[in-house]
């Protein structure tokens, strides 16, 4: 049934798979993009949705016998080898990507955790990019910078004002007295060869003994 204009909907309408007249909100409504007119189906909501998944499951397994029937050669590692495939490209990714950004990374995590800070990664790469890698450790500052802390340090001290030291770094490296972002070292690699040192000095000791 095809009508011109919603008022001349009806306010019933009997489905015919159920046999029960059911208000129109419940019946199927469908409307036409070119003429503009309202066609209504004669079932409803619920027993259309109830047929319709039954037709879509039955027709996914006939599918799939198909296919499995017609392709047996691939079917035992098809699907299997399809995902893992596509999730060792998603780490992959996931893997350049931390390579790539692992120093505006750092930057970012001591800033959560020593200040509370939650910075953007692009507000951390221009960190990065102006003060370095080590920022906003102690291990960027030169001589003169660590010294400037311990000025700042020793006059809020006697002011009475409590600052923390990460704040006081981060006042010295704006005003300049950090190392070259090239100079400066790398912590996590220069803790790893440390304690690589310290482990080969204790075999030494070890097999002397």
């Amino acid at each position: 049934m095809i009508f011109k204009s919603r008022d001349e909907l009806p306010a019933t309408c009997k489905c015919l798979l159920c046999d029960k007249d059911k208000p129109l909100v419940e019946i199927i409504v469908v409307r036409h993009r070119k003429s503009g007119h309202f066609q209504v189906r004669p079932r409803c909501k619920l027993c259309h949705n109830m047929r319709e998944r039954g037709h879509r499951r039955e027709y996914k397994t006939k599918y799939l016998r198909r296919w499995r029937t017609y392709n047996s050669e691939v079917n035992e590692s098809y699907w299997r080898t399809s995902s893992e495939q596509n999730r060792e490209q998603i780490n992959a990714r996931a893997h350049a990507r931390f390579i790539a950004n692992h120093d505006a990374i750092l930057i970012q995590g001591r800033l959560r955790r020593r200040a509370g800070m939650r910075v953007s990664l692009a507000e951390a790469k221009k960190l990065l990019s102006r003060f370095g890698r080590c920022y906003p450790t102690r291990y960027g500052l030169t001589p003169d910078g660590l010294k400037e802390c311990e000025r700042i340090r020793s006059r809020m001290r006697s002011a009475g004002q409590k600052v923390s030291a990460l704040d006081i770094r981060m006042m010295v490296y704006e005003d300049g007295f950090y190392l070259k972002p090239s100079r400066q070292p790398v912590p996590y690699r220069t803790a790893s060869n440390r304690l690589r040192r310290w482990q080969a000095k204790q075999r030494m000791r070890a097999a002397a003994a």
